[in-house]
């Protein structure tokens, strides 16, 4: 009888992290800041019964990344280094201009969470989404030049790797949608020439 009482709380606490979590998630997609007492409301539950699982919004939203996940964009990769790059960058142009709202929430989230250790509100050196974020990206750009690894030089292939990192990705996203004032179709078009043209730059360069 315990081990049934037992466990009937454990599916509910679970059921309950994971209506927090969704709650997240939709908070993000309808482009709204995500706090716990958001959250705790979108998923019908006391603002005190979402503390006991997250005591910050950053806590919810690492979890409610899971549930983002974009598509496989390294899936079926040709060897050909340009068509490569071209492949990843327009996918991942795909995913983010497709659900601009979540991508620019998850922004202001690192944004927001930035500020508060910069006032020294948290004691973490460096937001999580930003760390994670970048990390992944810059793991799949490694990935994606790696065939270049042998052809160019150590310093000119991490030159090309930290470059091609500006011009793909969320914040190239705000830079062509708000300062360039460019539509979807043109912003996903103008990071795939600026990925070529690095490449293209970095290819002659190695050749001189």
């Amino acid at each position: 009888m315990l081990d049934v009482v037992g466990d009937g709380r454990r599916n509910q606490k679970l059921r309950t992290r994971r209506a927090l979590i969704d709650a997240a998630v939709t908070l993000l997609h309808e482009g709204r800041t995500v706090t716990i007492a958001e959250a705790a409301e979108t998923a019908q539950v006391s603002t005190a019964t979402a503390y006991r699982y997250f005591s910050h919004p950053s806590d919810l939203l690492l979890e409610a990344r899971t549930l983002m996940r974009a598509p496989d964009v390294l899936a079926d990769l040709p060897d050909d280094p340009a068509e490569r790059l071209d492949m990843v960058v327009s996918r991942i142009a795909d995913t983010q201009l497709g659900d601009e709202a979540m991508w620019r929430a998850l922004l202001r989230a690192t944004m927001d969470r930035w500020q508060q250790v910069a006032q020294g509100e948290r004691a973490d050196d460096i937001p999580f989404h930003n760390r994670t974020r970048t990390r992944t990206r810059l793991d799949l750009t490694r990935t994606v030049l790696e065939p270049l690894a042998d052809i160019l030089p150590p310093a000119e292939h991490r030159r090309l790797t930290m470059a091609v990192m500006l011009v793909y990705g969320v914040e190239a996203l705000i830079s062509t949608r708000d300062a360039c004032g460019v539509d979807a179709d043109e912003a996903k078009e103008v990071m795939r020439w600026a990925a070529q043209a690095l490449l293209e730059s970095a290819l002659r360069r190695s050749e001189t």
